[in-house]
């Protein structure tokens, strides 16, 4: 969690002298005012502990991916905490529930090492995620089980231009049961399709970033940061099927590959969507509170929906 403060100096031309009163308030106001004390000192370890509401879960770090998905109205829940190195190195521990026949099921956990830096010219982060199945649900899961992702902002100018490169990959197994009366004899035929998918993603970027301190009273603050993307991509599928009885029956075998598909396709790397990113964190002492909004307009040639909206909104708390 990084805040940034900007303090105006004007240069004059007299001596500047404070009374005993005026120093007293001055030494006050220094050591009460947190996010004074945070800019001050150096880098701190510390803990972080938060719950997000979301609308969409394929990867934490790339909205680009989770807008290519299949959209959905469910809604979906993440705990997590996390530790944080003043070194820049962390890692977070985290379980996504969502509603199924009525009930909360805990269907992923995830655990995330990534490193984090920042000075006055870039910032750098680099993540991997590891995802791991939970409960069995009726809906979609989520068929990435590892994401890698890292981008770079470079921030020495009004407007800062970012690169963010992405790459999911895993597998999903499908169990196909059927039976069906052939010439009155009883066929059951069972097939197994196996599903391997990989993501490569790279994003182009211009934003800014607004702070706003002391809005309510001297503890709080109100970080804006505006993003403008540009996704680019390509996506790979290998789809095979693993049934004695298909392959000893080329009809059958010819039916359910045509149903679910067999062999490796690819979509050829092109520019996939633009896409408007605003993220707000208001902090008030050690607790924050981060909406973020996500609106994806997809650019080639489709019959599907063009304009994908994701959002997210997560609440928590950073003990130094």
């Amino acid at each position: 969690m990084a805040l940034c403060i900007c303090l105006n100096v004007f240069a004059q031309t007299d001596s500047l002298t404070f009374s005993k009163e005026e120093m007293r308030l001055l030494d006050s106001m220094f050591k009460n005012d947190e996010f004074i004390q945070l800019m001050l000192e150096k880098d701190k370890s510390y803990f972080d502990v938060n719950i997000k509401m979301s609308n969409g879960v394929f990867s934490f770090n790339n909205n680009g991916l989770n807008a290519s998905q299949a959209t959905t109205n469910k809604l979906y829940y993440t705990p997590s905490v996390s530790y944080n190195h003043k070194s820049g190195v962390g890692v977070s521990v985290s379980g996504t529930l969502a509603n199924d026949d009525g009930s909360l099921k805990m269907y992923q956990y995830a655990i995330s090492p990534y490193y984090g830096f920042k000075n006055k010219n870039f910032e750098l982060g680099v993540s991997y995620t590891r995802y791991i199945d939970g409960a069995t649900t009726k809906y979609q899961m989520n068929p990435y089980k590892n994401d890698i992702y890292a981008n770079v902002i470079y921030n020495k100018t009004f407007i800062e231009p970012g690169l963010a490169v992405g790459y999911s990959f895993g597998k999903q197994v499908e169990y196909y049961d059927t039976a069906f009366w052939l010439n009155n004899i009883a066929v059951h035929l069972r097939d197994t399709i196996t599903t391997r998918l990989s993501s490569f993603s790279l994003t182009l970027s211009a934003s800014h970033q607004f702070n706003f301190n002391r809005i309510i009273n001297k503890k709080d603050a109100l970080q804006v940061r505006a993003f403008f993307l540009l996704n680019t991509g390509l996506q790979k599928w290998n789809i095979s099927h693993s049934s004695s009885l298909v392959n000893r029956r080329p009809i059958i075998q010819t039916i359910l590959k045509k149903r679910f598909g067999n062999g490796a396709t690819s979509t050829s790397f092109n520019v996939q969507s633009l896409a408007f990113l605003t993220n707000f964190v208001y902090y008030y002492g050690r607790f924050y509170l981060q909406p973020q909004i996500y609106f994806d307009y997809y650019l080639p040639s489709t019959d599907e929906k063009r304009l994908t909206s994701l959002f997210s909104i997560t609440a928590g708390v950073s003990f130094y």
